[in-house]
């Protein structure tokens, strides 16, 4: 509302909030699955005769354990940035539900359960489909070089 207000241009609301969703959810969801993909191939690399089940099981409690850091993290984040917002819950003398339909403040649970949704679907998927390109990785010959580099763990150093 403030930008049409003070750009007299008409704007999509809703596109603005989905692409503002998107994107927020995509810096989180980089991080998340990179990470998680790497926890699979490193298992893998350290006990190859874990199948499928067993490995999934693994990374998965890894993934739970970065998942619930992420979300402190972003808890915290925003609680930082939204200081204002959380000041005027907390001297709203408790009518919540009239806060609550405030357009900005709906908004941001919006945005607060879209985020969280992505990453708690974001690890199980992320772990199988690493998990297939682990189990598979002798068998994809020249597209191997997309997975990482191979060989100890000393191959992963920055050379300069």
């Amino acid at each position: 509302m403030f930008l049409r207000q003070m750009l007299n241009t008409p704007i999509d609301m809703r596109g603005l909030l989905l692409g503002g969703m998107i994107i927020a959810a995509l810096g989180v969801l980089d991080d998340l699955v990179t990470t998680q993909s790497s926890a699979v191939f490193e298992l893998h690399r350290a006990n190859e005769s874990l199948g499928f089940r067993r490995l999934f099981d693994s990374a998965m409690r890894i993934g739970q354990d970065h998942v619930a850091a992420t979300v402190n993290t972003l808890v915290l984040a925003y609680a930082g940035a939204s200081l204002p917002m959380l000041l005027m819950f907390s001297l709203g003398g408790g009518d919540y539900g009239t806060l609550i339909n405030f357009e900005f403040i709906a908004e941001e649970i919006v945005r607060v359960l879209v985020g969280s949704l992505g990453l708690i679907a974001a690890v199980p998927l992320t772990t199988a489909i690493a998990i297939l390109f682990a189990l598979r990785a002798d068998s994809l010959g020249k597209w191997r070089q997309f997975l990482g580099p191979e060989g100890s763990a000393e191959s992963y150093g920055h050379a300069h």
